[in-house]
C-alpha cells in the first residue's frame, strides 16, 4: 500500500485565535497576508499552519533587528 500524501495542516480563524491567543484583528491581518486555501463547496477558508509559522518568523525581531515604525511597515 501507497503511503498517503503529506497535506498542509489547515488552520479556520477560530482555531488560529485559540492557539495564539491573538485577537481578532490580528487573526484578520494573518489571513490577508498568508495565502489562503479555499476548498471548493466550502465557505470557509483555511491557512497553512507552516505559513503562519513564517509569517511570525518573518515579523519577530531579535537583538540584530530593528522593529520597523507603523508608517515603514
Amino acid at each position: 500500500m501507497s503511503e498517503p500524501t503529506a497535506l498542509p495542516q489547515l488552520l479556520d480563524r477560530k482555531t488560529l485565535a485559540i492557539e495564539t491567543g491573538l485577537p481578532r484583528s490580528a487573526i484578520d491581518v494573518i489571513f490577508r497576508r498568508c495565502p489562503i486555501v479555499a476548498l471548493p463547496g466550502h465557505r470557509k477558508v483555511y491557512v497553512r499552519r507552516a505559513d503562519v509559522a513564517t509569517y511570525f518568523d518573518q515579523h519577530t525581531f531579535r537583538d540584530n533587528r530593528v522593529r520597523p515604525n507603523a508608517e515603514a511597515a
